[in-house]
């Protein structure tokens, strides 16, 4: 097995809107020895407003990006080039599935590259935060967990590494972070197996729909609200969405809820403490067997007889499933249409026939990419193939059709009201902040930022 440790640094924090400057990658084998490694990085997209937070937090300057040697559009070609080089693998990250996922797949989406990269094609995911996670809560003492500024415990890579004997001297710097999650991977794998195995078996949708569907007792850590761990059985997946599958927490009597109208248990996904709770089964849950259970675990104070004849009450009810399934469908309101196609990622996949267009594209000289583009069935890859030209190769569009997407950027950096995106306006006020709040230190970082944004303020 290929693992594919990796890590990003981005203009913010907006999976839509912001775009990744630099990507940092460790190849490792089975037994995490290193084979490859990559680090790529990247300018500015001409559209792209970066918040000044983002270059303070990594020391990079907006004249050091200017200066990379491949556009956004080249950098993410190569990123697809090096997953599928090594497919199938497990691709790693920390703290990757809340986001550098989101940063990935968006960057896939809108330069018209597989969207599910990371996910299909043998592809696997595994996030380490969740295994340190695992490992604080089923395996104590293995790693070293800090105190953060309130006193509580922190999982944030810059304190966890340095706690653990890892080098961390360039947080924030991506291949800096790629080594010491490396690290912590296989602190994890060599003191905790048992933890680090049960967290492998959690890396795709399929395998966690397995496990929880064929065992009927389990350990499960919620992240949601806070850390809380509990025994659980499964219930049912949510009928609109798969990747969600409800749980009953057996700390609970079921004999309390078993015959309760759907309208009912809708309220029991937000009471606190929560009889049933939401697996997601795509997002490398923290799952493990029973026998990792400890005092902590709500239900461990029962036998395991007692576990097993409640989690067969759950599931043998003729009804339960099927209203906790309704009332998981229709826990949220309908959501408004999406005003922009950045945020129409999740709306269906490309046709067959779209499939091959968007292989042809990328083979293509750019002048003939346009002809290729109009062809697209889909609206969103006629658009995002359109602006693609424009931010790659403008010459070769009409006149008409560069003056259009002129205009379009002049939007994106003036927007007035809640853009959704960072504009001029509102990077100049989080400049501002940063500027009273500095010490000195950051300086002439912050003059660099300054003069960015003054030559975007021309255009």
């Amino acid at each position: 097995m290929t693992f594919i440790f990796y890590d990003t640094e981005t203009t913010g924090l907006s999976a839509g809107f912001d775009q990744i400057l630099q990507f940092a990658a460790i190849v490792t084998d089975d037994d995490l020895n290193p084979i490859e490694e990559v680090n790529l990085r990247c300018r500015l997209q001409p559209h792209v407003v970066p918040s000044p937070g983002a270059f303070v937090i990594t020391g990079v300057r907006p004249s050091d990006v200017a200066g990379a040697n491949m556009s956004h559009y080249e950098m993410i070609r190569e990123i697809r080039a090096v997953i599928e080089r090594h497919t199938p693998a497990v691709i790693v990250g920390y703290n990757s599935i809340s986001y550098d996922e989101g940063m990935l797949r968006q960057a896939f989406y809108q330069t018209l590259n597989p969207v599910y990269l990371t996910n299909t094609g043998g592809n696997t995911r595994m996030d380490i935060m969740k295994v340190a996670h695992a490992a604080s809560e089923y395996a104590p003492g293995v790693l070293e967990v800090p105190l953060g500024d309130r006193g509580r415990p922190s999982f944030k890579l810059q304190l966890l590494a340095p706690a653990n004997g890892l080098m961390h001297e360039d947080a924030h710097e991506a291949m800096s972070d790629t080594f010491v999650t490396l690290g912590l991977a296989r602190l994890v794998r060599d003191r905790a197996p048992a933890v680090w195995n049960a967290m492998t078996q959690t890396r795709s949708k399929q395998s966690t729909q397995e496990f929880l569907e064929n065992t009927e007792v389990f350990c499960f850590t919620d992240m949601m609200f806070g850390q809380c761990s509990i025994l659980a059985t499964r219930i049912t997946a949510n009928p609109e969405y798969t990747s969600e599958v409800a749980v009953f927490d057996l700390s609970h009597d079921p004999v309390h809820y078993l015959d309760a109208p759907a309208k009912d248990i809708g309220s029991l996904l937000r009471t606190s403490p929560r009889p049933i709770r939401i697996v997601k089964a795509n997002q490398s849950p923290i799952l493990a067997p029973h026998n990792l259970s400890h005092d902590g675990v709500a239900g461990h104070d029962q036998t395991l007889g007692e576990l097993r004849e409640k989690a067969r009450a759950v599931r043998e009810h003729p009804t339960f499933a099927a209203n906790v399934a309704s009332a998981v469908a229709n826990r949220y309101p309908p959501r408004d249409a999406p005003e922009h196609v950045e945020q129409r990622i999740y709306e269906g996949f490309p046709s067959r026939a779209d499939e091959r267009r968007m292989t042809t594209f990328h083979e293509q000289p750019w002048e003939e990419r346009m002809e290729t583009v109009s062809q697209f069935e889909d609206d969103r890859l006629r658009e995002l193939g359109e602006r693609l030209i424009y931010l790659e190769s403008p010459d070769v569009l009409p006149d008409e059709t560069r003056q259009r997407h002129d205009a379009w950027r002049r939007e994106r950096f003036h927007a007035e009201g809640d853009a959704p995106w960072v504009t001029i306006g509102s990077a100049r006020q989080e400049l501002n902040e940063l500027t009273k709040t500095d010490d000195g230190k950051n300086a002439s970082l912050l003059e660099d930022i300054e003069k960015h944004l003054t030559q975007l303020n021309t255009y």
